[in-house]
């Protein structure tokens, strides 16, 4: 019995010591961005917001209301860095990075009804993508975790 004592003591004092390595965390963990940088083409700049507003604007916001993705936002770069530089940035948040960067099926589905939905067929939903794409071009695609800070300690 005394070594069960003894051994329950030291498990403890083991726990304790353990629970002063853990560090303090600074951050948690937010959404998922899959941000998309694009190079709009000379000229082309208001017959893309057109776009934006006539087709992906609807599609993003059926799928934030359906749970598909969290939320959508565009952003505009007033200054250049030369060619290939990016004009306008798509980003869309997820819950994880599993729902950014894994397929899956089911959820691959509800994104196509959706798209059918509005465009009313895949060849016009290719169609209209295949106009876009006249548009702009893409410059790079990143994927970046969101860092919600935490409060500093109160001492």
């Amino acid at each position: 019995m005394k070594r069960f004592y003894l051994m329950m003591m030291l498990l403890g004092l083991l726990a304790i010591g353990a629970q002063a390595q853990v560090p303090e965390r600074d951050s948690d963990n937010g959404p998922v961005w899959r941000i998309t940088y694009y190079d709009i083409k000379p000229g082309k700049g208001v017959e893309y917001l057109k776009f934006l507003r006539e087709h992906s604007r609807i599609i993003l916001d059926e799928q934030k209301k359906q749970g598909l993705i969290l939320d959508w936002k565009y952003f505009s770069q007033p200054g250049n860095n030369g060619a290939g530089d990016w004009d306008a940035a798509q980003a869309i948040a997820f819950k994880t990075y599993a729902e950014a960067l894994d397929y899956d099926e089911q959820r691959a589905k509800k994104f196509n009804e959706i798209g059918f939905k509005h465009y009313g067929s895949a060849e016009a939903r290719t169609k209209a993508n295949d106009s876009l794409n006249e548009l702009r071009d893409v410059v790079a695609v990143r994927y970046i975790r969101e860092q919600i800070l935490l409060p500093l300690p109160v001492k």
